[in-house]
């Protein structure tokens, strides 16, 4: 809005470039992050605002400044139209609930200081908001900023496109009630994904940046009709504006390594990992690519589906077998699956588990970087 007014005023063309603005917008979020954090860190360090009951424990919640200041600079950098508005009221909504989460897990950990609970009960309550009411806020918010789509952005339609196949061969087509429903579910799966991916040092924000540079790139030539058809791609008239937004996530996420790179100083928490998982969702629901998200995010991916095989796997031997049985079978040593390769990598590395937990880090970082690679290749050249 900002840039938009200096347009105005001014009338350089610069400042209606979709490449300036989103490089602003990564530069002004990164430098804020620089200048906020240190602060917030020393304030959270005073006030107790840790999950564990480690010495010298990192303070949670390192996600809540991140959002803001993405919102802000969004808000400066991006007009507003339906996509914006869509992105940026899902990564408020969700984030609004992983603060509540966080808060509420602070909370708790004073109680058991204090002897106002047991270890054993902070355990039983260490997630915060239930796991049930936060399915159920987030499919609710989901919903609702998918009908809101609906009315704001002409241009969203119910057709899917499959990696690795033509559309031209195939190309699935939802109607309305069941692309809402579609989109209820990558959104509020892509926020869980990530906040179970957020559980080693740094090792959260390099698939978000990952996934954040395809969908901001898909976006930047989606909302430009000359790169659109000389890449065959579909036209989405205003689809760019979620360009800034994604650079600001990258320049935000990238200043926060500074400070979450091992050993962190600071944790994202769920005010953060839920809320950018779900905006990443959202993106690439807005872009036509949801299909993609899978490749490009596969270690979200794998992530949340090591806890849900875990569970699943649990429950079933439990039926069928007994829970003695089905506590001595389990799938994995532990989910998500980072947990299981942090004990079976125990020793392998020395004895120092900061060297465990980056070897793993860096490994999926790796990953990450060959999926937007593969992401790219599949998505602008086999099609």
């Amino acid at each position: 809005m900002l840039i938009q007014y200096l347009f105005n005023v001014t009338g350089y063309q610069l400042f209606d470039s979709r490449l300036f603005r989103a490089g602003s917008a990564a530069i002004l979020a990164a430098f804020l992050v620089f200048l906020v954090m240190p602060r917030y860190i020393a304030f959270l360090k005073r006030i107790g605002a840790t999950a564990d009951f480690k010495e010298n424990s990192p303070p949670i919640m390192g996600g809540l400044p991140l959002v803001i200041i993405v919102v802000a600079v969004s808000c400066l950098t991006a007009l507003f139209n339906g996509y914006a508005i869509a992105a940026l009221s899902i990564l408020v909504l969700y984030s609004v609930v992983g603060t509540i989460d966080d808060i509420v897990k602070i909370r708790t950990k004073k109680m058991v200081d204090s002897g106002k609970m047991s270890k054993r009960d902070y355990d039983e309550k260490a997630d915060g908001i239930s796991s049930t009411m936060r399915l159920i806020l987030y499919f609710l918010f989901s919903f609702l900023i998918a009908v809101l789509c609906y009315k704001l952005i002409p241009d969203l339609k119910g057709n899917l496109y499959v990696p690795f196949i033509s559309p031209k061969d195939w190309q699935p087509y939802l109607p309305n009630w069941l692309f809402i429903i579609f989109i209820t579910f990558v959104v509020a799966s892509s926020a869980n994904g990530t906040n179970f991916t957020d559980g080693i040092d740094s090792l959260v924000s390099v698939p978000l940046i990952t996934g954040m540079f395809f969908v901001g790139v898909v976006a930047y030539v989606s909302g430009n009709a000359i790169f659109s058809d000389y890449l065959h791609i579909p036209y989405l008239k205003g689809c760019d504006e979620l360009f800034p937004i994604a650079m600001a996530s990258i320049g935000a996420l990238l200043a926060y390594l500074w400070y979450n790179s091992p050993p962190a100083e600071i944790y994202m928490g769920d005010a953060g990992s839920i809320g950018f998982g779900a905006l990443l969702g959202i993106m690439f629901i807005l872009v036509q690519a949801a299909l993609f998200l899978p490749i490009v995010g596969v270690i979200i991916l794998v992530e949340a589906l090591s806890v849900a095989l875990q569970i699943g796997h649990f429950k079933l031997n439990k039926k069928f077998k007994g829970r003695e049985y089905a506590s001595e079978h389990r799938l994995f040593l532990r989910a998500p699956i980072h947990h299981h390769f942090q004990i079976k990598w125990k020793g392998r590395f020395g004895d120092s588990k900061p060297l465990v937990n980056a070897k793993i880090a860096w490994r999926m970082h790796l990953i990450s970087f060959f999926a937007l690679i593969l992401g790219f290749v599949v998505f602008f050249g086999l099609r």
